[in-house]
């Protein structure tokens, strides 16, 4: 199909260096220039796919790659794309099928490899998603991306958390603009120390490779709040709250038999767990939420964000700091001086019986409340595993041939859509 003005040639290398160079609404433009030309053109519905995928808008990228299915139905890459859609769209068994398709039509394609061991890194199965890392790596072993997800498989403890940082070292040896790789090495740095300056320098050199990567951006906003210390002050109960949960499933995963004779005085102690976080959210959570709204300007300023400190009440992150922290200090003590009030009055009108009731209701209360949100994480870790067994079950021999597969494919699915060469883990 040819139209006048309208080169088809030129604008397939126009959309191949935007995809290279990772412009992706670009790309995505001209795939749609492209195919308001040719509707039916498989190599621009495969490039508004990819371009869609790493947009993040896997709805609208599964029709196209199914349109380049529809054409060429043995194209592996395009099935390792179409799984990626259907995962994230949390269509397990339709990625499944669609990968084992992609794996079976080219099994030394070692991205095929990559996809399904990030598949089962994002369903905490860390074992699994080792074991198929280094399947991608014996195929493709100078691959940054592969040696990126091959250390974020290994276990998470602290005997292992060197060898961690020397892969994420070597992954950058063979690609230094890799921004996954240095946003890991920051996350590193927090949960090994942590060292908020070096954190903050391997976010900041993250997004000065991809503008646009919001984990590298969320991260360096926690950094800059965690460096605060007015902030940080105001957060301190929670984090030694939330330190006293991480210790506990630390303990659960290293040592079992500790873990319970740790538990009884955690079922002592979780009454006062729970009064404490009650009692944080209620008194200082409305404190942190004010100083974050009357510094997020200055925050946005110090990550590199144009025109941070515009907008805002009346302009009010262009004020000067001490004028901010002023309206904070002032805010503070009205807060807590109608607290007071509220509660001087409660004790003089409530008898003192009635007022243990309501606060032990109140501790009940929490407490299943607790619970419950407790259980339903159970639950759904409950249901990743079973999926990522059945997951095995399917894939296991594909790597090892003489492992007699223990599934069958079923008759005329199609598998749904994934990412490009590398995920954003």
């Amino acid at each position: 199909m040819s139209v006048a003005g309208f080169n088809a040639p030129s604008q397939s290398l126009l959309c191949s260096r935007f995809l290279a160079s990772g412009q992706w609404d670009r790309a995505l433009a001209a795939a749609h220039d492209w195919l308001a030309q040719e509707p039916e053109n498989a190599r621009a519905h495969l490039t508004a796919g990819r371009a869609l995928i790493h947009l993040e808008r896997h709805a609208e990228a599964e029709p196209h790659l199914r349109q380049v299915l529809a054409v060429e139905p043995e194209n592996d890459v395009v099935l390792r794309f179409l799984s990626i859609v259907e995962f994230a769209q949390q269509r397990y068994r339709e990625a499944d099928e669609s990968l084992q398709r992609a794996i079976a039509l080219n099994p030394n394609d070692s991205y095929h490899w990559y996809h399904l061991a990030w598949m089962f890194y994002k369903q905490g199965d860390l074992a699994s998603a080792g074991k198929y890392a280094a399947r991608a790596r014996e195929l493709n072993p100078r691959d940054a991306g592969i040696i990126n997800l091959q250390a974020l498989c290994l276990p998470r403890n602290s005997g292992l958390a060197r060898e961690r940082l020397e892969h994420y070292r070597e992954a950058l040896e063979l690609n230094p603009e890799s921004p996954h790789v240095h946003n890991n090495i920051g996350v590193y740095y927090l949960n090994n120390g942590p060292d908020y300056r070096r954190a903050e320098d391997s976010f900041r050199r993250a997004l000065f490779f991809n503008p646009r990567l919001q984990t590298a951006r969320a991260n360096l906003f926690l950094v800059l709040k965690r460096r605060d210390p007015i902030y940080r002050w105001l957060r301190a109960p929670k984090d030694f709250l939330m330190r006293g949960f991480a210790f506990m499933g630390q303990k659960r995963r290293q040592n079992l038999w500790l873990y319970l004779l740790l538990l009884p005085l955690w079922f002592l102690a979780v009454r006062y767990v729970v009064a404490g976080l009650a009692l944080w959210c209620l008194l200082v959570w409305p404190l942190v939420k004010a100083y974050e709204m009357l510094t997020i300007g200055d925050i946005r300023q110090q990550a590199g964000e144009i025109g941070a400190r515009r907008g805002g009440f009346l302009g009010y992150r262009r004020w000067p700091l001490p004028v901010r922290l002023g309206i904070f200090a002032a805010t503070l003590m009205l807060f807590w001086s109608s607290l007071g009030l509220v509660v001087y009055r409660l004790t003089e009108s409530v008898p003192d019986n009635l007022a243990r009731t309501l606060f032990g209701l109140c501790v009940i209360v929490g407490g299943f409340g607790l619970l419950a949100y407790v259980l339903v994480r159970k639950l759904r870790k409950r249901q990743m595993k079973l999926q990522g067994r059945c997951r095995r079950r399917k894939f296991d021999h594909l790597l090892d041939p003489q492992t007699k597969p223990r599934s069958r494919w079923r008759s005329g699915s199609h598998p749904p859509l994934t990412h490009d060469q590398r995920t954003n883990v």
